[in-house]
């Protein structure tokens, strides 16, 4: 049985578990390098991974607004949010990204499929680095005072976001292709 508390005073979380596996994916990094492994391969656990999901969407889509978003602005911000992730990884200083601005959804006019494979290819090497030199002694540290989530929760957070938009990659390329068939 485990579970992990949460102090109300500092918000450090304590890990409590019998099962010694448990207690070690909470004190490495090994868990974290598995995700970005997993968003990488081949029909992993929630559907397509990055670049199966990208093979699959033809060029002239990537540009193509549905609603007010198109696939190339959601792989843009995928990318600025882990090339923020890296940045905190290897201890490098990083401008706040503000939410809805220009660092948050970088312009991608211009920007080609391979342009993304790349940069995701890219990313993932370099927190893949940074996961391997990062202090687990800092895991369970807030992340600044002013938030009251800590380091465990960026490192997660990098993954369920890269999950979450490649989910609404999938779907706007769904949509997109049914409409080209609609016009066949």
């Amino acid at each position: 049985m485990c579970k992990t508390d949460m102090t109300d005073q500092d918000f450090v979380a304590h890990s409590v578990c019998d099962d010694p596996n448990i207690n070690l994916l909470m004190t490495n990094t090994d868990y974290f390098v598995s995700l970005y492994e997993t968003l990488h391969r081949k029909m992993p656990f929630f559907g397509s991974g990055i670049e199966e999901s990208l093979e699959r969407i033809p060029e002239e889509h990537l540009h193509r607004p549905v609603g007010h978003r198109t696939i190339a602005q959601l792989l843009a911000h995928m990318i600025a949010w882990r090339e923020d992730l890296i940045k905190r990884l290897h201890e490098l200083p990083r401008e706040k990204i503000e939410i809805n601005s220009p660092e948050d959804w970088p312009d991608a006019t211009g920007k080609t499929k391979a342009d993304f494979l790349r940069a995701f290819a890219d990313t993932k090497v370099e927190l893949q680095k940074g996961l391997e030199k990062y202090d687990v002694s800092k895991m369970y540290d807030l992340v600044h005072p002013d938030y009251d989530y800590i380091n465990v929760n960026i490192l997660e957070g990098g993954a369920q976001h890269d999950i979450y938009h490649i989910g609404q990659v999938n779907m706007l390329a769904a949509i997109l292709r049914e409409l080209e068939e609609a016009k066949e």
